[in-house]
């Protein structure tokens, strides 16, 4: 008997869970509460009730000697060059042994892998190496710099390979024979500065190489030096990089229905809306940020240029940025849209927060140091409306 009760009261139970977790709460009880304190979500999409908003994009002055990747090419739009300097762990013996002619320098060569690539395999890749004449630092160094930047007309690199994994090439041997003369007698030669790599008229395309200050040593460029010592003895020193950098440099296009973000030149984005229709005391639950990526107008590298920054700017006109600078937003790319959550900062324009005034986003290519692409966004005078940015936000208040 008890074992039939079991399997009749289970049912019933379940049919009166059913009942009492229907999707269509009752009234019951609602009259309690005062309609001031009920609450309503509501939405502004940029997309369906138009908003005032503003866009372009202006150069901005980053430091590329902190970059995790030298970049060396050009294409119609930029170039770059690279600067690298070298430790030759010449031993004390081996100086004496060159000061008594027992020691020679008979080999030497330069290895380099690609870890970033942009433009086409099939395009020209060539270059010139050059040695460097003025003092160079990673600290400050940019494109002004240049100018003033003196280096020996004499390419001193031939037999230039280059596949899929591998950049080598063999250098004067007169290079680094004038190096170790230098650390013989320091008034004998020229001072190492290093070397100076760029790129040739007629190359089409850009190769990164990992910087100096990286842990992945095997995968850092570096030179080979076979040499001879007292006639008998044939061996080979390796020398790593201890300082280098890479400059870029290109025309800034014209202001256009556009936002371009340009790694290495360093364009950065402006956008703004006006969201000043939004109801005062209201919480945001959700605000996302979507731009439309022009992919006839863009040129993407390998690793892709896959996310955009976000800050908050604290004035529109000189581009400076809150206190909170630090607080990012990252919008990421999913086929032709990069978007992402900006709840926070539009909470704080629409409290004013901490006195935030909405002066408008910056936005910049997370790899804008170590990358050469140019990310083309559809701006806020896009001829096609349904392209322009969009701004979605959910927020909630109290019943009027």
């Amino acid at each position: 008997m008890k074992s039939l009760m079991k399997y009749i009261f289970i049912p019933v139970l379940l049919v009166l869970l059913f009942i009492s977790c229907n999707e269509d709460p009752t009234s019951v009880g609602s009259d309690l509460i005062p309609d001031g304190d009920k609450l309503q979500f509501k939405q502004l999409d940029s997309k369906e009730t138009p908003v005032a908003q503003s866009s372009h994009f202006y150069e901005a002055n980053v430091n590329l000697g902190t970059s995790s990747i030298l970049l060396l090419g050009k294409n119609s739009d930029v170039e770059s060059v690279i600067l690298l300097r070298f430790f030759v762990p010449f031993s004390d013996s081996m100086v004496t042994f060159y000061k008594n002619n027992q020691f020679k320098i008979k080999q030497v060569w330069m290895e380099m892998v690609p870890t970033y690539k942009l433009g086409d395999a099939s395009q020209n890749f060539s270059f010139s190496v050059h040695q460097a004449r003025s003092q160079w630092s990673s600290l400050g160094f940019n494109k002004d710099s240049l100018t003033s930047l003196h280096y020996d007309a004499q390419d001193i690199a031939t037999s230039k390979t280059l596949n899929d994994t591998l950049l080598t090439f063999n250098i004067d041997t007169k290079v680094v024979e004038e190096w170790l003369k230098y650390r013989a007698d320091s008034l004998s030669a020229p001072k190492n500065l290093g070397l100076f790599f760029k790129p040739s008229a007629n190359c089409q395309r850009f190769l990164g190489f990992n910087a100096y200050g990286l842990t992945d040593i095997p995968y850092l460029p570096l030179i080979r030096v076979e040499y001879e010592q007292k006639s008998t003895f044939i061996d080979t020193l390796v020398a790593n990089p201890f300082m280098d950098q890479h400059v870029v440099t290109g025309a800034i296009p014209p202001q256009s229905q556009y936002i371009y973000l340009q790694g290495g030149l360093s364009l950065r984005g402006f956008l703004s809306f006006d969201i000043s229709a939004l109801p005062k005391e209201i919480v945001i639950n959700s605000a996302k940020l979507e731009l439309s990526l022009d992919t006839l107008k863009t040129i993407d590298g390998t690793p892709s240029s896959d996310s955009i920054f976000v800050k908050a700017l604290k004035d529109s006109i000189t581009k400076k940025l809150t206190a909170d600078s630090l607080v990012v937003s990252v919008l990421k790319r999913n086929g032709n849209i990069y978007s992402g959550e900006i709840t926070w900062l539009v909470q704080k324009w629409a409290s004013a927060i901490d006195d935030y005034s909405n002066q408008g986003v910056e936005l910049s290519l997370s790899d804008e140091e170590r990358s050469a692409s140019r990310i083309t966004i559809h701006g806020s005078k896009s001829e096609d409306i349904t392209l322009r940015p969009r701004v979605k936000i959910i927020y909630m208040q109290k019943k009027q």
